[in-house]
């Protein structure tokens, strides 16, 4: 009985579509190493550590040993703010919103593979204990780090398959290029007038923005970044 209710539940998840995210079935990518290979430069306080401890068990859950390849730099920052104001004025409801910036790069060559920034955020009550609310506060900054950190993970494991896509094609004329170059000028236009605006972005449309404004500063024809030839570019 044990065994059918198995052979059932494997079925149910192929059926849906399930697929390890370590892999890139299309070609024949996998992943686990990679990311295995990623060690992680941080800010020196209790939030960056929170976060580098998260990532490193999301990055390696069986723990490979592998060498060092790619160097994740972290900018983490948190920010509180009042959801709920009493007739006194004070907050009743704290929110509480965990945000960092993280950039890839290769180890050996210093080219950048991905980049992007992510966020989360949750709300606590305040309590008229000072230790009630500062260990609500932690608790909530803990779990934030960790959804926070998974989207850095999905964000990498994407990345790695879309460069290494862009690295097996065929090398795009000048043409091609400069028809790129314009319309990721086009697309940071419309960035910037939502920026002025006020307009709310995903923290998907604000990781790309991130990127545009990255591929528009630098003008340059992508180079594979897991070659020695890109080098000379990212000098």
């Amino acid at each position: 009985m044990r065994k059918f209710l198995c052979l059932i539940l494997l079925a149910s998840l192929c059926s849906c579509g399930f697929q390890i995210i370590y892999r890139d079935e299309a070609n024949n990518f996998s992943y686990a190493e990679d990311l295995a290979s990623i060690r992680i430069k941080k800010d020196r306080d209790h939030l960056s550590q929170e976060m580098k401890n998260n990532l490193y068990d999301l990055l390696n859950p069986d723990y490979i040993k592998s060498e060092p390849k790619y160097f994740l730099i972290l900018r983490t920052s948190k920010s509180v703010s009042g959801a709920l104001i009493t007739q006194t004025g004070a907050s009743g409801r704290n929110r509480v919103n965990v945000e960092v910036l993280y950039e890839l790069k290769n180890l050996e060559n210093g080219a950048i593979i991905s980049r992007g920034v992510t966020s989360a955020n949750d709300s606590y009550d305040v309590s008229t204990n000072r230790y009630g609310t500062y260990v609500a506060d932690d608790t909530v900054q803990l779990n934030l780090t960790k959804i926070v950190a998974q989207n850095v993970r999905n964000a990498l494991v994407n990345d790695f398959i879309e460069v290494k896509k862009k690295c097996a094609e065929k090398p795009k004329d000048e043409k091609e290029e400069e028809e790129i170059v314009k319309e990721s000028e086009e697309e940071l236009l419309y960035d910037r007038a939502d920026d002025a605006r006020g307009a709310d972005k995903s923290d998907e449309q604000k990781a790309k923005k991130e990127r545009r404004e990255w591929d528009f500063a630098t003008k340059q024809k992508f180079v594979c970044p897991f070659t020695a030839s890109v080098k000379k570019a990212v000098k």
